[in-house]
C-alpha cells in the first residue's frame, strides 16, 4: 500500500488544491474504525466545508467522482458516509499487487522520501547525577522518533544539550567538595539545595584517586557525563553532538542573539535589567534575559541555543522536554519569530510525561529515593525497557509494569511479538523453499486476504506515528499484528499439500517478517529468530 498510498495521497491533495484551493495536513487518509467503512477513509470534505461554508456531503460526492476516474483499476468501490467521509475499498488485485511489491522491495517498501534537515534534542538532563527512570523514557522516545524520521528519508542529528554552567553545577561541585572532606575524615556539610546522592561519594573517591589536584568542576562534569553515556549505551542510544551551554556563553553566542533582538527592537532595559518583549507575541508578560547584576538567565541561553540551531542550517527542530517545561514553549517560539524564523512548523516541542514503576517485587538494587535508569535496564533488559517505555502516548503518565516486562508468556506483548518472529523463521526452515512473489496470485481465501489487508495498513501506521511523533502507534500495530498472525496460523495451514498455495502463503509470512523487522528496527528492538 505504500506505493498506492503515496499515489492516492498525492491525488487527493491535488484534487483539493485544484478544486478548493486548500492544502490538507498530512496524513490525509486514516484507517476506518471498522472494516465495513473500507480500507482508507478521509475527512477532507468536512475540513473543506468548514473553511468554505459548503455542504460536506456535496464536496464528498465531488471528491468521490474525481478520485473514481483516477483509481478505478485499484478500487472495488468508493462510498460516502455521513457527515462527510469518503471511504475507499481496495480491490483484491491491489492487495496482491502490493504484497508482491513488499516481497520485491523488502524493507525499502516502507521507507519515505522526505528530505528535511532535522535536529532532535532530547534527554538533556543536567549533568549533576545519573539518569532517572523519567530521563530513560525521554531517551527511548527521542531515539525512536529519530529512527522514524530517518526511515522517512530525513537527515537527522541527535543532540544532547549540556547545562554545564549555573547554580546547579555550582551546587554539584560544592557537594562533591564536602564528600571529599567526608572521605578524608573531616566534618562534612552538604550545602542547602545540594546533592545528597551516594554517587557523589564515588565521584569524590575517583577524584582523590585520579584527579591529581586538577579542576574539581571539570572532573565532576566528565565523571557524571560518563555515567550518563554508560546508561545510554545500555540501550544503544548515542548522540551526534553534546552541546555545551558553557561554551555557548564563552563564545559570546548569547550576546550575539541579544544584539540581534535589540536591532529589531525586541529588547529593552528597565531597572538595570534587559527584557525580551515577548508580549508582542501573545505572551502574558515580558521576560528577563539579563538580570540587573549582569547575570544571564536560562531563557537567554535557550534563545541563543535555538538561534544557533537555525544558523546551523536545520529546517526542522524537535525538542523533547519534561512536563515542567510547558511554559517555555511559547516564549522560545516567540524568540525565534523575533529573530526572523517565522515558519509555523519550524519548532515542535514534545512534552514527555513522568514514569512510575509497578512491581510486586522490590528491585534488587533499588536504594534511596532515586531510582536509576540503569537499575531498571538491569532488571528487565534492553529490549523490554525500550518496548515498555513506548506503551503510552508521550503526553500520558506511564506506569512501567516490571513484572509484565519480565514474563516469558503471551501475557507479555513483546514476548508474543518475538514468538511470532521465531515461528516464522521456524516455518521457513521447514519449508526450505525459495520465495517467488508471483505465486501471490493464488491467495484468495478470506483469511489470506485479511492478513494481507492488515499488513498493508502498516505504512499508514508509520505515517501516523511520523506526523504525530507518537511511537505508541507502532507498538499497538505490532501487538495487533502478532494477534492477527496467530489467528491466521491457527486457521490456515501454511505448509500444505498444494505447492502453489504453500508458496503463496510463504509470501504472506515473508511480508509479515518484513513488517515486524522494520517496525522493531524503528523501536530499536532486536528480532528473535529462535526461542
Amino acid at each position: 500500500m505504500k506505493f498506492f498510498y503515496d499515489k492516492v495521497s498525492a491525488l487527493l491533495q491535488g484534487i483539493v488544491s485544484n478544486n478548493y484551493k486548500i492544502t490538507l495536513d498530512y496524513p490525509v487518509w486514516e484507517l476506518p474504525s471498522r472494516q465495513k467503512f473500507g480500507d482508507l477513509s478521509t475527512a477532507a470534505p468536512l475540513k473543506i466545508a468548514s473553511k468554505l461554508g459548503k455542504n460536506p456531503l456535496e464536496i464528498a460526492q465531488e471528491i468521490k467522482e474525481d478520485l473514481g476516474k483516477r483509481v478505478s483499476e485499484n478500487i472495488k468501490k468508493i462510498e460516502i458516509a455521513k457527515p462527510g467521509f469518503v471511504n475507499l475499498f481496495f480491490s483484491e488485485s491491489l492487495l496482491i499487487s502490493e504484497l508482491k511489491e513488499i516481497i520485491k522491495y523488502k524493507q525499502d517498501y516502507f521507507k519515505g522520501n522526505n528530505n528535511r534537515k532535522v535536529l532532535i534534542e532530547f534527554v538533556s538532563a543536567n549533568p549533576t547525577g545519573p539518569l532517572s527512570i523519567a530521563h530513560g523514557r525521554q531517551a527511548v522516545v527521542g531515539d525512536v522518533i529519530a529512527n522514524l524520521l530517518e526511515a522517512q528519508g530525513n537527515q537527522v542529528k541527535r543532540e544532547y544539550y549540556l547545562n554545564d554552567q549555573g547554580r546547579q553545577i555550582d551546587l554539584l561541585v560544592l557537594s562533591a567538595k564536602e564528600r571529599i572532606k567526608e572521605i578524608e575524615g573531616k566534618e562534612c556539610h552538604i550545602p542547602e539545595g545540594g546533592y545528597q546522592g551516594e554517587y557523589l561519594k564515588d565521584v569524590a573517591r575517583a577524584y582523590l584517586k585520579e584527579g591529581n589536584g586538577g579542576s574539581l568542576y571539570q572532573f565532576c562534569l566528565c565523571y557524571i557525563q560518563s555515567l550518563i553515556k554508560a546508561d545510554l549505551d545500555k540501550l544503544n542510544i548515542s548522540f551526534d553532538d553534546w552541546f555545551s551551554q558553557k561554551k555557548l556563553i564563552e563564545e559570546k553566542k548569547v550576546e550575539e542573539a541579544i544584539e540581534a533582538l535589540k536591532e529589531d527592537g525586541f529588547v529593552y532595559e528597565q531597572e538595570g535589567a534587559l527584557w525580551f518583549s515577548s508580549t508582542k507575541f501573545s505572551d502574558d508578560k515580558d521576560r528577563v534575559i539579563k538580570k540587573s547584576d549582569g547575570t544571564l538567565t536560562y531563557f537567554a541561553s535557550d534563545i541563543a541555543y535555538h538561534y544557533n540551531k537555525c544558523r546551523r542550517g536545520y529546517d526542522k527542530l524537535i525538542n523533547l522536554w519534561g512536563p515542567d517545561h510547558h511554559g517555555y514553549i511559547g516564549r522560545v517560539k516567540s524568540a525565534l519569530k523575533a529573530l526572523g524564523y517565522k515558519r509555523k512548523d519550524l519548532l515542535t516541542v514534545v512534552i514527555i510525561q513522568l514514569v512510575s514503576l509497578k512491581s510486586k517485587q522490590k528491585m534488587s538494587k533499588r536504594a534511596g529515593k532515586l531510582i536509576r535508569f540503569s537499575e531498571l535496564i538491569n532488571e528487565v533488559g534492553k529490549d523490554a525497557a525500550r518496548f515498555y517505555y513506548l506503551t503510552r502516548k508521550d503526553s500520558s503518565h506511564l506506569d512501567f509494569d516490571i513484572d509484565l516486562a519480565q514474563k516469558s508468556s503471551f501475557d507479555n506483548p513483546l514476548y508474543y511479538i518475538h514468538y511470532v518472529c521465531a515461528r516464522i523463521e521456524s516455518i521457513f526452515k521447514k519449508a526450505n523453499s525459495p520465495l517467488d512473489e508471483e505465486f501471490s496470485k493464488y491467495l484468495e481465501e478470506p483469511q489470506e486476504l485479511d492478513m494481507v489487508r492488515f499488513l498493508l495498513q502498516f505504512p499508514l501506521c508509520l505515517q501516523k506515528s511520523y506526523y504525530s511523533l507518537e511511537p505508541v502507534f507502532i507498538i499497538e500495530y505490532l501487538k495487533e499484528l502478532a494477534s492477527m498472525f496467530h489467528k491466521f496460523y491457527e486457521k490456515v495451514r501454511v505448509l500444505g499439500d498444494d505447492p502453489k498455495k504453500t508458496k503463496a502463503r510463504l509470501n504472506i509470512l515473508q511480508a509479515t517478517k518484513e513488517v515486524l523487522y522494520f517496525g522493531l528496527g524503528i523501536l530499536g528492538i532486536e528480532p528473535i529468530e529462535e526461542m
